[in-house]
């Protein structure tokens, strides 16, 4: 064969993979959290229950501690592990550094620095929480959002693409409704711009916690584990 057959022929090889590869790819986020549980016949408590989250240290007694929290969006399952979680402060640095090209913790839409009560030190016991779990908060993506409701120039909105409630910086007053209607005080008004902003569930928090503290999980992979616990069989994916 000729060199330029043979480089013909990898080229061919090449897009054929690169065509695999993004169908998967496609297949692979076209599966949303209503996919799943309808497939499993059940809510999230369901998935917990019948052992699937597990995977992730979602259990129930993970979660009746106040160890996990889960938050969910239409494509991916938000996992926060406070047992994971070293108070580095991480997460703040690269969220903000990605959203608002500075460092700032007021901005940060994920936060450990307002909940650093764990006492004196490791040992002593005399903090709110009485250990050395720090508590990581992020947006829970409510299915009844508040900050939606209460948004008087209805700057906020579903992305149609993740499913996260985003703020629209072009609509946004800068009035804090949101950030006083949240039970959580999430969304905050950047002082430098005067707009109110929020988590995208971009997952920069989840890629640089050196810890795995944060895990963005796609409904994907949930829905090949619910076929491995025998909760939903593979026909029912077609």
């Amino acid at each position: 064969m000729s060199d330029t057959n043979l480089h013909d022929a990898n080229d061919q090889n090449n897009a054929k993979a690169s065509t695999a590869t993004a169908s998967a790819n496609s297949k692979k986020k076209s599966v949303t959290r209503r996919d799943v549980l309808e497939m499993a016949g059940c809510g999230v408590a369901g998935l917990i229950v019948g052992g699937v989250l597990s995977k992730w240290g979602v259990v129930e007694n993970s979660i009746a501690s106040g160890r996990i929290e889960l938050s969910t969006t239409p494509s991916k399952m938000i996992v926060t592990d406070r047992a994971r979680c070293s108070g580095c402060q991480r997460c703040e640095l690269m969220c903000s550094l990605r959203n608002d090209g500075h460092v700032s913790q007021h901005t940060a839409r994920v936060r450990v620095w307002p909940n650093y009560n764990f006492g004196t030190s490791a040992d002593t016991k005399d903090g709110i929480y009485k250990d050395c779990q720090f508590t990581i908060k992020s947006c829970r993506q409510c299915a009844d959002p508040k900050c939606v409701k209460n948004c008087p120039v209805h700057a906020i909105s579903a992305d149609p693409k993740t499913g996260a409630r985003v703020i629209d910086p072009k609509k946004c007053i800068g009035c804090g409704m949101c950030h006083e209607s949240c039970p959580w005080n999430m969304p905050v008004v950047d002082t430098e711009t005067g707009v109110s902003t929020k988590c995208i569930s971009c997952g920069r928090c989840a890629d640089q916690c050196p810890n795995g503290a944060i895990t963005f999980v796609d409904w994907q992979d949930i829905a090949e584990e619910c076929i491995k616990k025998g909760v939903v069989s593979t026909a029912t994916l077609v």
